[in-house]
């Protein structure tokens, strides 16, 4: 029997039965004692474990070294930045994760939580539960230009949610899939500082990679209009967030709509709880449709691996 050790919560939340299926097919699923663990409390349980399911806990040669029977570690969900991938190479320890599986979820939100910026919607339903009945005036999405970086499966979905606010879609992507920006009507670029200057909305839908990180800074913003939205529901270390903060303050730009930060949960001090932002706390994946599917993606990988030694999913296979 192997056994797996999980410290994600919403690992089988919603469909328990995986667990008993598993076990069937010799996988004994085992939860760790807590959840939001450091790598050091992580290490002190993952000892004996063939595999680790983990959530956006931080996996590094930590735990790696003390889980000295590991044989593969699986993201439950999509980003592995927070997985040291080089170092469970080295270790000949698989590391795997779900693409696609929390796409719809993702970009829902995406588009959710910019209509809240655009039309400042949870500040409004806090003003009315002060007693305060004031009305400030937003912007629509009608007409606009709206610049998407990164055309992944969450950017995909993204756009094709906007069809039905008739908007100018520009585009930027390393690598894009140029049939499916001509069906829809996307006007890729080749300089992403176009999409920073033209865009009305700038939405961030890229993996956080030494390119990528830190990419909305004191240059970037300085191209964009003074009545930019931007949206993250990505990575926090897409922005740096000094200088989100400062273009904010001096209203360099209209506002934000934030789903990931660069240290979660949000420190207690940090002048963003301050500003007059839209934010959730990394929620992107969180609908029950997604836990169901990344859950069944991950059991079956898990199958694959360690019962019938095909890692042929495996990001380091």
């Amino acid at each position: 029997m192997y056994r797996v050790l999980v410290t994600s919560k919403s690992f089988a939340k919603y469909n328990p039965e995986i667990m008993e299926e598993l076990k069937e097919k010799g996988i004994e699923i085992v939860r760790a004692s807590a959840s939001n663990m450091t790598s050091e409390q992580i290490a002190d349980e993952v000892t004996d474990y063939d595999g680790l399911v983990c959530g956006i806990d931080r996996i590094d040669k930590t735990v790696m070294e003390a889980g000295r029977n590991l044989k593969v570690i699986h993201m439950n969900g999509t980003g592995v930045d927070h997985i040291d991938v080089k170092e469970a190479t080295r270790r000949g320890i698989y590391v795997g994760n779900c693409p696609g599986a929390n796409a719809q979820a993702v970009a829902e939100l995406n588009l959710g939580i910019l209509l809240c910026e655009a039309r400042k919607i949870v500040k409004h339903s806090k003003m009315i539960d002060q007693g305060r009945w004031e009305r400030e005036v937003g912007v629509e999405l009608s007409g606009k230009t709206i610049g998407v970086l990164g055309l992944g499966a969450i950017g995909r979905h993204f756009v094709e949610l906007l069809r039905g606010f008739h908007m100018r879609v520009l585009a930027y992507d390393v690598y894009p899939d140029l049939k499916w920006c001509k069906e829809n009507q996307v006007e890729l670029v080749e300089d992403i500082s176009q999409v920073y200057i033209e865009s009305d909305f700038i939405s961030l839908n890229l993996p956080l990679l030494e390119s990528t990180r830190g990419m909305i800074n004191e240059r970037s913003l300085g191209l964009m209009k003074k009545d930019v939205i931007i949206v993250n529901t990505a990575r926090g270390g897409l922005i740096e967030a000094d200088a989100l903060i400062r273009a904010l303050k001096e209203k360099r730009i209209r506002g934000a709509a934030l789903d990931a930060f660069a240290r979660e949960p949000l420190e207690m001090d940090s002048p963003l709880r301050e500003l007059d932002v839209t934010m959730t706390p990394h929620i992107g994946a969180s609908s029950i449709e997604t836990m169901k599917n990344v859950t069944r993606i991950v059991g079956e990988h898990l199958v694959e691996v360690l019962v019938n030694g095909n890692p042929e999913h495996m990001l380091n296979a």
